[in-house]
Parts: C-alpha cells; sequence; structure tokens
C-alpha cells in the first residue's frame, strides 16, 4: 500500500500541473499585451505620401483625411479618413490608405473629370462617373467649354456636393436606369460623341450623337444593346450624312435611318 510521503508527493504534481496550464495561457496574453502597446506606444504617424491627384494638393487631401502628426499610426481609422477626402473632396472618386511601417501613412487617391451636367435651381450641376455611381462635383452658372453631356428634361432632387446624384419624383427614368445609360455608352467609349440627352418626352429620350445624329430610343430599351447597335449604324455612314437614327420599331432589332439637313 502506498504510504503517506508517496501521496502527499502526487497530491503536489497534480496541484503543479494545474498551476502550469494556467500560466501558459497568461503568458501568451500578457505577450500579446505586451505587443499591441509596444505598436500603439512607438509607431506614430510622422509621414503622409499622397499620389494619383492632380486637381488637388496634397496638403488638402491631408487635411481633408483629418490626420495629424503623432496620431497612432495602428489605431488610425484609415477608412473614416478615405470616407472624409471622398466626401470633402469631390472629384475624388476612391481612395486607398495605407501604412508603411514605422511611422508613415500611404494616401492614393482616383480623381474624376465631369462627364455630364444637369440643370436644376439656376445651376448646371457637374457629374463624375465612377463605380456605377453619378456623383455631384460641383454647381456652375455656365457650361462655357466644358464638353460635358448635357441632361435636358430631368431635374435633379437637391443635389450637394460630394453626394450621390438622385433625380425628383416624377422623372420618366429612375437614377439607376439613367446610370445603366451612361454606362453602356462609356462601354463602347461613346460618352465623348454624346452631347446632350433630353428626356422632356414622356415616351422616349433623345441623344444627339457625333453632332449629326439625333438618336431616339424608348426609357425601358436594353440600354447595351441599343448603344451597340448605335455604333455599329453611326459607323457606317457616310462622313456628310445627318439625320434622326430611330430605334424606336416595333421590331427591337429594326433601325431606321432618316436623313436631313438638319435635324434638331
Amino acid at each position: 500500500m502506498p504510504n503517506r510521503r508517496d501521496s502527499r508527493r502526487r497530491r503536489r504534481r497534480r496541484r503543479g500541473g494545474g498551476l502550469g496550464v494556467l500560466i501558459k495561457p497568461l503568458s501568451v496574453l500578457l505577450a500579446a499585451v505586451a505587443i499591441v502597446a509596444a505598436l500603439t506606444l512607438f509607431f506614430k504617424v510622422e509621414h503622409v505620401e499622397v499620389s494619383g491627384n492632380q486637381r488637388y494638393m496634397a496638403e488638402e487631401i491631408i487635411s481633408a483625411s483629418a490626420v495629424q502628426k503623432g496620431d497612432n499610426l495602428i489605431l488610425f481609422d484609415k477608412y473614416g479618413a478615405s470616407q472624409r477626402i471622398y466626401t470633402q473632396l469631390p472629384y475624388i472618386t476612391a481612395v486607398r490608405i495605407n501604412r508603411k511601417l514605422p511611422d508613415t501613412l500611404l494616401v492614393e487617391v482616383t480623381e474624376t473629370q465631369a462627364a455630364a451636367a444637369i440643370h436644376s435651381a439656376d445651376a448646371w450641376w457637374l457629374l463624375g462617373i465612377s463605380g456605377g455611381e453619378m456623383k455631384v462635383l460641383e454647381a456652375v452658372e455656365d457650361l462655357g467649354d466644358s464638353g460635358c453631356l448635357q441632361i435636358t428634361g430631368l431635374e435633379a432632387a437637391e443635389p450637394a456636393v460630394g453626394k450621390v446624384l438622385q433625380l425628383a419624383e416624377g422623372s420618366p427614368v429612375t437614377t439607376e436606369r439613367l446610370m445603366e445609360l451612361f454606362t453602356a455608352m462609356e462601354k463602347l467609349d461613346l460618352l465623348d460623341q454624346v452631347s446632350a440627352a433630353n428626356f422632356s418626352s414622356p415616351d422616349t429620350l433623345a441623344l444627339w450623337y457625333d453632332d449629326r445624329f439625333r438618336v431616339e430610343l424608348f426609357y425601358d430599351a436594353d440600354y447595351d444593346y441599343k448603344m451597340t447597335c448605335l455604333a455599329e449604324v453611326a459607323a457606317r455612314m457616310e462622313p456628310n450624312e445627318r439625320g434622326t437614327i430611330r430605334m424606336t420599331m416595333d421590331d427591337d432589332s429594326e433601325v431606321r435611318f432618316i436623313p436631313s439637313a438638319q435635324t434638331q
């Protein structure tokens, strides 16, 4: 039979084993805390490098981000900073912020140009197109020679610089459908050749293409298909031809050209 001394030894081993089980995770936790403390204590923002900017100065972008020298590099809210830059500087359509240890923030931006303009409240509101959205860039009294596609027959709902365009209630198309039309034109590089889009008619919209053709199509048309048809038809035209390209036939694949000396 085991004596009392052997029993006491076994009890000490069991107690020691239990303490060891507790010490190991505690050590890991303390090590993790020490690492986090070191990261937050020693890694501070000393430099901010901006790239991709042309319209805005680097100082403007840094100011919009609200980053300050001495901010903690690890805990800095780069997503919040990206949103501030995107909202306050409307011509910026994308922001990417990365950390470069030990003391640098890398801010990469993507800028846009005004692609279209919509009239509202006695002003033209310039619009940029990016990421499936139309962003309000700024308000101007006169478009001048901006080259923007002019949208008429639609009203913007409370447009504000830096916000996504929303159309007023009762518009013949939704904001989403308008974006689908512009995306279809953009895919085929037609945006630069379309100078105006008129939505005044209750049934059809009209595009002014290549300063020669009035293009008519239904609001519920398949814009991708219709823009492909437009590009193909226009490519077959002689340089001196002008008129109306009508894509509102009963046969969806039919396109009718009506020549005219002057088409408005």
